[in-house]
């Protein structure tokens, strides 16, 4: 007599039911991996960039509070901002650090009044 063959199994769906582990516990589940590669790919790598940036921010304030905000008329500021540049630095940073050290009215912030004391502290009245 021959023995069954192999293939009897795939006659019979229970048969290979039966056959494959049933997992009832926390699994690992396909895809469920990908936001902890992220993170531990992408964290380390946006606090380089932040440190960066916040580096070449300070050298761009550094420059500007030195020789003035326009690039045309201060070569350290206009170096500095071809670092950011070519670093990919956004322009509305590089912007905001220049214009933290000239200040909303577009005058520098190291003109009179300038002291520290806060609008309408003039002193007892």
């Amino acid at each position: 007599k021959m023995a069954a063959p192999a293939l009897s199994l795939c006659r019979c769906p229970r048969a290979v039911a039966a056959a494959r582990p049933l997992h009832l516990g926390p699994g690992s589940w396909a895809g469920h991996n990908r936001w902890s590669k992220v993170k531990n790919v992408k964290g380390p790598r946006d606090a380089a960039r932040s440190r960066l940036f916040q580096r070449l921010g300070a050298m761009l304030r550094t420059a500007a509070r030195e020789g003035g905000p326009d690039p045309s008329l201060n070569a350290q500021l206009a170096n500095v901002m071809e670092q950011c540049r070519a670093r990919n630095m956004p322009k509305a940073t590089i912007e905001a650090a220049i214009g933290s050290v000239v200040g909303p009215g577009g005058g520098s912030g190291l003109g009179e009044g300038s002291g520290g004391a806060r609008p309408g502290a003039d002193g007892p009245s």
